[in-house]
């Protein structure tokens, strides 16, 4: 008698992919699992090894999959990768090749975000004073911040977020949108509100560290505060492209009031960024947790900013650990809201500054005439040395 087998068709992708795509054991490059607090965009993040070739990666994937590839980003400043929908064909073929550096699942971040507190315009005051009484009346408009012009002149600072409402009139004209102004298909717009806000932390007119800076929006982010980590990417990648090309080469900081699980995507990025001789100031995160687990906070290149309080203790939100480079004023912070009326006085629901003060007080260095603190290492060690010593409570083990 003769048996007609029927394979179904899971089985017969298992037997291509084995057939077709294999390799001696312990070769393979394993799927990295997102293992932070939100969804997948359905997308991998790949690196590859410096020197590998896109264009070659993308032709076998398409042979393989007998049909092109959905890549959504390629990078080529900050990292050698690409963000792409994979079959499970085209996952394990890249699996094999020796050109891959490793494999992601693209998380979805969020804007960093704390509980809403009452309104407290004091975080410029504290920037610029060594001696500081806790015991102050944080609803007030009184504080007095002490600065030098140019305060920022001739310094960009992207801000990477859900966009920034470019017409505020508390950025008197210094806010643009950058020549690629959004990453993720999002209009040009700010419909959260929270891009605005840390812009104006780090360089409004009345509300901003960097007086004289120019802003560069980039929206990255959903107007619920959400975006991935694939758009992330190729938005410092862009930034990276923009510096290294420009002429004259303008002092340049990012800020990233964002973040998530740890992806060492993201990480690579964010390390070539610093590397290209960009300045990057990111959220050390919020949930009361070492910052060790989270990205971007956990590059060491960056410098990563946790949480103060106007009572000189960390937040009771703000993440901590050895990888946080300094503290600064993010809770209770007042600053611009977006489509609001002339200085409007505004304090989100949900908000983190601390990072935006310190980007907005790395372009105020960099503006000071005669400055030699030009590159990232050097700032990063010109903070630390101008910072507070052993102010702050509540710190759990570094000593900050």
């Amino acid at each position: 008698m003769l048996l007609r087998i029927s394979l179904l068709p899971s089985l017969l992708l298992t037997l291509f992919i084995s057939s077709v795509f294999s390799a001696p054991a312990g070769i393979l490059t394993e799927v990295q699992r997102y293992t932070g607090n939100g969804k997948t965009s359905g997308r991998y993040l790949v690196m590859l090894k410096q020197g590998a070739s896109r264009p070659n990666i993308f032709r076998q994937l398409n042979v393989a999959a007998n049909l092109p590839v959905q890549i959504v980003s390629e990078w080529n400043t900050v990292c050698n990768g690409f963000a792409a929908y994979l079959d499970p064909i085209s996952l394990a073929l890249l699996q094999t090749l020796p050109e891959v550096e490793s494999i992601e699942e693209d998380g979805v971040v969020r804007t960093m975000d704390t509980a809403h507190q009452t309104d407290a315009p004091w975080g410029l005051a504290r920037l610029s004073s060594k001696e500081w009484s806790a015991d102050q009346d944080a609803s007030q408009l009184n504080f007095k911040y002490t600065y030098d012009n140019p305060a920022g002149a001739g310094v960009n600072i992207y801000i990477i977020d859900t966009g920034v409402q470019i017409d505020h009139v508390d950025f008197g004209g210094r806010a643009k949108w950058a020549s690629k102004p959004t990453f993720g298909g999002y209009k040009k717009s700010d419909g959260h509100g929270h891009g605005t806000h840390v812009a104006a932390t780090a360089a409004g007119t009345k509300y901003g560290v960097a007086k004289n800076a120019t802003i560069l929006a980039i929206k990255v982010l959903d107007d619920a505060g959400s975006g991935t980590f694939g758009d992330i990417i190729s938005a410092m990648d862009f930034v990276a492209d923009e510096y290294r090309n420009s002429s004259p080469k303008k002092p340049t900081v990012v800020n990233m009031s964002l973040g998530g699980g740890g992806s060492e995507a993201v990480d690579t990025a964010t390390a070539g960024l610093v590397a290209a001789g960009v300045h990057v100031a990111v959220a050390a995160g919020n949930d009361n947790a070492d910052a060790k687990d989270y990205s971007p906070a956990r590059v060491p290149t960056a410098i990563t900013v946790g949480a103060s309080t106007i009572s000189d203790s960390r937040a009771s939100f703000s993440n901590y650990g050895p990888g946080v480079d300094l503290f600064a004023p993010g809770e209770n912070v007042i600053s611009a809201k977006s489509g609001s009326l002339p200085f409007l006085p505004f304090l989100p629901p949900l908000t983190n500054d601390a990072s935006p003060h310190v980007a907005g007080l790395i372009a105020y260095l960099l503006g000071q005439p005669g400055s030699t603190t030009t590159s990232p290492a050097d700032m990063a060690l010109k903070l630390k040395e101008l910072a507070s010593k052993k102010k702050l409570t509540g710190i759990p083990y570094n000593g900050l």
